[in-house]
């Protein structure tokens, strides 16, 4: 499954990406000639369990490398046409570019071989590009909700109190702070700080106050009487 983006801006210029869903990590390949700011132990998350002789580098910021060598110096207000192209709809949006990079940048890592972010690759497989802040959490909840169902069905011990939801993000945020320092060392960006850092937002806001995220979203489910 591949999901295509594709930022035109209006000064004619256009910059595409193809992201495989399902691509491999090939952990033989030669990568004497890949950017120092992608070496595994450059501010190497602390809680990255992937064997340094094994992984020579992050698996996640291989894959970010040509998004935010892209986007340098680019402003992160600049207005762009963005399209997203999956293979059952297409999306569509005038946005600043932030917005269309912060939302490629979580495809991307929640579809590395990293290990930590593989949690999120079934939010990836039904890719909400520019998605709210209250799409975002009401998807999160349902998808791992829906994988507690099935743990349920193996005669499995479900996890119906979403905690679950709360530590893998704690885990995320070790590896944003992280990240964000590894690029750092390399990028200066604009857009892509920006756009990391509303991107790592995120998992901070879900780690922190779930509960009471969750709890706004009751006009979703019940009309303004029953409330």
């Amino acid at each position: 499954m591949q999901i295509d983006y594709r930022f035109s801006f209006d000064d004619g210029r256009d910059l595409s990406f193809v992201v495989d869903l399902d691509r491999h990590f090939d952990t033989r390949q030669n990568r004497d000639s890949a950017p120092a700011w992608t070496h595994l132990g450059n501010c190497r998350c602390p809680n990255c369990p992937l064997d340094a002789s094994v992984y020579s580098h992050c698996p996640a910021a291989l894959d970010l490398d040509k998004v935010v060598s892209s986007f340098q110096r680019i402003p992160a207000s600049l207005k762009v046409n963005v399209q997203v192209m999956a293979p059952d709809r297409e999306y569509a949006k005038r946005a600043p570019v932030e917005e269309g990079v912060r939302s490629l940048i979580g495809l991307i890592m929640s579809t590395s071989a990293c290990p930590v972010f593989q949690e999120l690759k079934p939010n990836a497989r039904t890719h909400l590009p520019f998605a709210s802040r209250e799409e975002m959490v009401l998807r999160l909840a349902s998808l791992y909700l829906m994988k507690q169902y099935l743990v349920w069905r193996d005669g499995k011990e479900p996890d119906w109190d979403l905690r679950g939801v709360v530590n893998e993000h704690q885990e995320l945020q070790k590896v944003n702070q992280a990240f964000w320092q590894r690029l750092m060392t390399a990028y200066e960006s604009d857009a892509n700080s920006k756009a990391l850092l509303s991107f790592f937002t995120i998992s901070a806001d879900v780690a922190k106050s779930l509960d009471s995220q969750l709890a706004r979203m009751k006009n979703v489910f019940y009309s303004s009487h029953e409330l």
